[in-house]
């Protein structure tokens, strides 16, 4: 019997980085754009308003492997746990010069070791989603990991839920596959989606990004004049 051969484009030519170091902490401060504010998460402080933003919509747990919660209680329970790991940072996202949250979000499966990082943990109410302010939460993430010299960024997901996927595709993530079986959640099976951003891509993305945040491409009541998608399709796709 023969063993089965692996097609050469499966096998990745070494890449030396001799002067690899390891990639920084997640940063412990807020973190400030243009229109939107990351502030660390602390459970005691900020969870009772974050329950108040979900309570009663079941609909946007259920591609979350966990929620809805019965009460505060199990909330800020589950919050506590969850910012208390070490591989994971959580940021309220508020307005600039406002703390109050409009929804959460961060790193998880943070290895500094290998420089690779997770935004995860997405939560956003129904005021914060599609709007400018929660494109630039997400951009803030991606441009504080790539500069603490993370070399890749995971965006990961239920393969049954488009409204991620597509929102990893619009902010520039590649495909890379799904993890067939990868979970038992709420007593189902879940194949899991993933998507990811290395730095180089990153440092082509970045103006893309800029120059959709920039205030001339919103108009007075903050709708967008053109969509990321085409900022980003002209930097892969030069004229």
């Amino acid at each position: 019997m023969h063993s089965p051969q692996i097609s050469p484009s499966f096998i990745s030519p070494i890449q030396l980085l001799p002067d690899w170091r390891s990639a920084g902490k997640a940063p412990e401060a807020a973190i400030h754009g243009e229109t939107v504010s990351l502030r660390p998460l602390d459970a005691p402080r900020h969870g009772a308003a974050l329950f108040r933003l979900f309570a009663g919509d079941d609909e946007h747990w259920e591609h979350l492997p966990y929620g809805p919660f019965a009460d505060e209680d199990g909330f800020m329970t589950w919050l506590a746990l969850t910012v208390a790991q070490s591989d994971t940072a959580l940021y309220i996202v508020c307005a600039k010069d406002s703390e109050q949250p409009l929804g959460f979000l961060g790193y998880r499966q943070m290895v500094q070791s290998h420089g690779a990082i997770e935004i995860g943990h997405v939560n956003f109410s129904a005021s914060l989603r599609r709007t400018r302010l929660a494109t630039e939460a997400a951009f803030l993430l991606l441009k504080a990991a790539f500069e603490l010299g993370y070399r890749r960024c995971e965006w990961r997901c239920d393969s049954r839920n488009a409204a991620s996927a597509a929102a990893a595709r619009r902010l520039g993530f590649q495909f890379e596959g799904t993890l067939r079986q990868a979970m038992v959640v709420k007593r189902r099976n879940r194949d899991t989606r993933v998507f990811s951003m290395l730095d180089g891509e990153w440092e082509a993305l970045r103006p893309a990004y800029a120059a959709y945040l920039a205030s001339g491409n919103f108009d007075g009541a903050g709708k967008q004049r053109r969509p990321l998608a085409e900022f980003l399709g002209e930097v892969r796709e030069p004229a």
